[in-house]
């Protein structure tokens, strides 16, 4: 799983660029040197430094060779200044967050109450937003936000359970405490946000706070059980009865290109009569592009 989900970070880091690839009349602002002019998405050397700059929408991946080996920086190019008469809202980037469940009701399950209940701090949310959308509504300080984004959740038991899909509705299955390392629900989804946002200058508009709110759409792509016993590991993606389309309410609140942010579902976890009455909400920290 790890190795599947840095090879996602990896091609939706590229993703995150690959948009913006359109070539631009932006030249880099440069000293004196025997840099050469470049446009956008091209390379550059240096004789002196033997520097080789390679620009992907507003990342700059710079390789330098020197006697002790090569360095790579990967980073937004300093020559591009964000237009502050242009909305541009907050929604592509990575997140993190905790995962948990509110009022969780399990009185069809008389016998294995709490089954699902979670470890929570290795109930672990990961977002991929790959794709941002803005729409202006008042010059560069109110806009709406769409796009689209992977969602990775984890859902860590505390209690030596697993589930399986049984005939009506999904069942708990009690496992030996012995040797357990791990056992947890793993569901993606691919999310479309509709936000509203607002934004005020501060610090001479250095930067901005903004606020923006309302509701994220998923749909289920992916799911699957992990039960643990050391070296042994067992998966089973029989899909357990989970609702195939969820619907959140959101809220982020941040500076720059950081914030926190709140996700509330407003849909059960499980379809109805299916399985346990579990309501998921997410609570993390965004890292913007």
């Amino acid at each position: 799983m790890k190795q599947v989900i840095f090879s996602i970070v990896a091609l939706t880091v590229f993703s995150l660029n690959l948009r913006s690839q359109v070539v631009s009349a932006d030249i880099i602002s440069i000293e004196p040197s025997s840099e050469k002019v470049i446009l956008a998405d091209t390379v550059v050397t240096s004789a002196d430094r033997d520097t080789a700059i390679v620009r992907i929408g507003k990342k700059d991946v710079t390789v330098i060779d020197h006697d002790g080996g090569t360095d790579i920086f990967w980073g937004k190019g300093k020559h591009r200044k964000d237009n502050p008469d242009r909305f541009n809202g907050h929604w592509e980037g990575l997140e993190f967050g905790f995962n948990g469940f509110d009022k969780p009701d399990y009185s069809m399950y008389p016998g294995n109450k709490d089954f699902m209940s979670l470890n929570q701090g290795k109930s672990m949310e990961l977002d991929l937003n790959f794709y941002e959308l803005n729409i202006s509504l008042a010059k560069s300080y109110v806009g709406l936000v769409s796009g689209m984004g992977l969602s990775f959740n984890n859902y860590r038991f505390e209690n030596p359970y697993t589930m399986e899909k049984g005939q009506n509705m999904t069942l708990p299955v009690q496992l030996n405490p012995d040797n357990l390392s791990k056992t947890k629900l793993a569901v993606t989804y691919l999310n479309v946000p509709l936000l509203l946002e607002f934004q005020i200058p501060v610090n001479q508009n250095e930067g901005r706070l903004f606020v923006n709110t309302g509701l994220v759409g998923g749909v289920k792509i992916g799911s699957h059980t992990k039960v643990k016993y050391g070296d042994t590991k067992d998966k089973d993606r029989s899909g357990f009865n989970l609702n195939s389309f969820k619907y959140s309410a959101t809220a982020r609140i941040g500076y720059k290109d950081i914030s926190l942010f709140a996700n509330y579902s407003l849909t059960p976890l499980f379809q109805s009569g299916k399985g346990p009455e579990l309501t998921p909400f997410t609570i993390g920290i965004s890292f913007l592009d």
